[in-house]
C-alpha cells in the first residue's frame, strides 16, 4: 500500500494537518490515555473494509482485534469507556444495522463479556392511520458505563408507514449487569420514546 505524505495547509497563520487517505485514524482514548480505537485507512473507492482494533497507544500493539467494518460505518464507530478505564464497549453501525461488544480488563488483557443474545426492542406507538408498516432497521448502541458497573445501551428501530407516509422511530434505553464470569443480563428497561416524522 502506498503512503501519501501529510498535507500542510496554512490559513491565516494557522497550520492544519490533513491525514492522508491511507493513514489509520486513532480515536476514543481510554481515561488514562493508555488505550484507543484504531480504524484502518479507507480506500479511495470504498471497496475495502477498514480494520478496527483496540490498541495500546504508545506501542501500537493490538490488544483486541475488532475485525473490520464497512466504510460507511466508520463515522459512527466508537468506544465507550468506564471512568476507571477497565470496562469498554465497542459500538459500530450503519443506517439499518450495527453491532455492540463489551470487554472487561482482567489485569493483563481485555476479556470479552457475553452480552444477552436478545436485546429489548422499542415498543413503537403507531397512529391508527399507520396501517401496514415497513421495517427500515435500527441498532443497539452503547451509551455509557454507570458507577454500578452496568452498561447503559439504547436500541432504536425505524418503521415507515405505507398508508400515511410517516416515519416512526422508537428508542428504548436499558442497562445490562455483569456477573463475576462477565455474563450479562438485562437489568432495567426504560419506556420507549416514539418520534414521528411526516
Amino acid at each position: 500500500m502506498s503512503r501519501l505524505p501529510l498535507l500542510l495547509l496554512v490559513l491565516g497563520g494557522v497550520v492544519f494537518v490533513a491525514q492522508a487517505a491511507d493513514e489509520p485514524s486513532i480515536k476514543s482514548p481510554s481515561p488514562g490515555k493508555r488505550f484507543a480505537l484504531r480504524i484502518g485507512a479507507v480506500s479511495g473507492d470504498g471497496s475495502a473494509e477498514p480494520k478496527v482494533d483496540l490498541i495500546e497507544k504508545e506501542s501500537g500493539k493490538v490488544v483486541v482485534d475488532l475485525g473490520t467494518t464497512p466504510p460507511s460505518y466508520v463515522e459512527r464507530t466508537s468506544l465507550v469507556w468506564s471512568a476507571d478505564g477497565k470496562r469498554v464497549a465497542y459500538g459500530t453501525r450503519g443506517d439499518k444495522e450495527g453491532d455492540v461488544r463489551a470487554f472487561i480488563w482482567n489485569g493483563s488483557a481485555f476479556d470479552e463479556a457475553q452480552l444477552p443474545g436478545t436485546m429489548p426492542d422499542p415498543a413503537i406507538r403507531f397512529d391508527k392511520s399507520a396501517g401496514a408498516v415497513k421495517n427500515y432497521g435500527g441498532a443497539v448502541q452503547p451509551l455509557r458505563w454507570l458507577k454500578s458497573g452496568e452498561l447503559e445501551l439504547s436500541n432504536d428501530l425505524m418503521m415507515l408507514s405505507r398508508d400515511n407516509g410517516r416515519t416512526y422511530t422508537g428508542t428504548v434505553i436499558f442497562t445490562v449487569a455483569f456477573d463475576a464470569k462477565h455474563q450479562a443480563t438485562i437489568h432495567h428497561v426504560g419506556k420507549t420514546k416514539t418520534q414521528v416524522e411526516k
